[in-house]
């Protein structure tokens, strides 16, 4: 495949979204962001997705890296410092307002329940590696489990918290599945499913707690001036959090659907959309016969976010929130947790506090409460997996796992180089996985 030529327009265009978005951070410092400040925001994101489109392959991956940093860095200033009524007449930035409150933290209450949100995000971490673990059982590819798989987890979330989106963890993870038992088709297929399961077990737990944390939804449309439109609101998150939820189970038990849509309607879609899709269909059907195992995979990948929602529910009462309604924390979390996960900043940092102050403002007492809330929730899930810097530096080029099985057979890892430093790079895994 020849390499894109690059736009001479590419680089203007970058320059014209720096200039947008300089201005919105002036905007944003002040604390006067509003329609005009999202005219600077939508002229940004044009300029910048243009120019990024005429830009060759290796330069579109250091200026997404800094796209995002600079996005997440501005996005906090603006969180920070928008006003926020306090009492009557009287407005604060919210960093201010925060830090008015904390003197009301008890500390004894903040470390108990701080602690024991970070015990839960534990359990959630301890299910989602476990997930990953029958995956590869499931393509007869066996590893130790808390040695390997479940220390590969810390290795990946400890990357992905300075990386956006999750390219740490998965990278990381299938990097090492990959690189120990040679078989990278088999690490890719696990994978891809993996990344749809996941998909799904979110979406179940938003839509399992939606009855219970209805009450989110008519506050959000009563502060806009629309608490006639919480039930269209709510239909729309039963639809198509439950239409997702039962799509990904049927395609499970009957990965034959996935193709006979694929034969009918794939001409209408885009070849890249379309090729993703071929390679899910792939990664279901190498599963043929294992609906139980895929069930129990979902079942893990349920109790990771809905664990994760919880967490939020404890860091309420570690900040001394009093009658904190844990049903409508968990589901105001699980829709803040899926704003994390597609927002452009690097570990969902301001997204998260973002998306928590909209939703659960009222629940949690105001806006500074919110905001407190989901920051010490991320504090809590990294300190709930700070180990994997230490396992990071024991994986030296000699390190094997204690086994390694494929097909029933412990492999002999001859093909590994012990001169290459233990890492990932995306374009190697790219490499070793189309070369499969």
């Amino acid at each position: 495949m020849t390499e894109q030529r690059p736009s001479p327009l590419a680089w203007p265009a970058i320059g014209v979204a720096l200039a947008a978005f300089a201005v919105l951070t002036v905007d944003a410092w002040r604390g006067e962001l509003g329609f005009v400040g999202l005219f600077w925001l939508a002229l940004a994101c044009a300029a910048f997705w243009f120019g990024r489109r005429g830009l060759s392959s290796a330069a579109r991956r250091p200026v997404d890296t800094a796209a995002k940093a600079l996005f997440t860095v501005v996005g906090m200033i603006a969180l920070l410092r928008h006003p926020v009524q306090v009492s009557d007449n009287v407005e604060l930035p919210i960093y201010d307002a925060i830090i008015q409150y904390l003197p009301y933290v008890d500390t004894r209450t903040f470390l108990l329940f701080g602690f024991l949100a970070m015990l839960i995000k534990a359990v959630g971490v301890v299910s989602s590696a476990y997930g990953w673990h029958l995956l590869l059982v499931g393509q007869r590819v066996r590893y130790p489990f808390w040695s390997a798989i479940f220390t590969a987890f810390l290795i990946g979330r400890f990357i992905g918290t300075f990386l956006p989106s999750t390219i740490g963890l998965d990278g990381y993870t299938l990097y090492e599945a990959g690189r120990y038992s040679n078989e990278w088709s088999r690490a890719v297929t696990a994978k891809a499913l993996e990344k749809l399961i996941g998909v799904a077990g979110l979406f179940l737990g938003m839509v399992l707690t939606l009855p219970f944390g209805y009450q989110v939804i008519v506050d959000v449309t009563s502060h806009v001036g629309r608490p006639g439109a919480a039930p269209l609101f709510a239909a729309i998150i039963a639809l198509v959090g439950g239409g997702i939820s039962v799509g990904v189970t049927l395609i499970l038990v009957w990965p034959g659907l996935l193709t006979w849509a694929l034969e009918r309607f794939g001409r209408l879609l885009p070849g890249g959309l379309r090729g993703k899709l071929d390679g899910l269909t792939q990664a279901v059907g190498a599963y043929h016969g294992q609906i139980g195992l895929l069930f129990a995979v979902l079942f893990a990948k349920f109790v990771t976010h809905f664990t994760t929602a919880v967490v939020y529910f404890f860091t309420a009462i570690a900040i001394g929130v009093v009658g904190a309604h844990f049903w409508s924390i968990v589901f105001g979390s699980t829709i803040q947790i899926l704003g994390t996960v597609v927002a452009p900043t690097i570990a969902g940092e301001g997204a998260r506090e973002a998306f928590q102050a909209l939703l659960l403002s009222k629940q949690l007492g105001g806006v500074p409460q919110a905001v407190l809330s989901a920051a010490l929730g991320f504090i809590a899930a990294e300190a709930a997996t700070l180990w994997g810097g230490l396992f990071m530096l024991v994986r030296k080029p000699g390190w094997r796992p204690e086994f390694s099985v494929v097909d029933g057979q412990q492999v002999d890892y001859a093909w590994i180089d012990d001169r290459e430093p233990v890492g990932f790079d995306a374009a190697k895994i790219a490499a070793a996985s189309a070369g499969r």
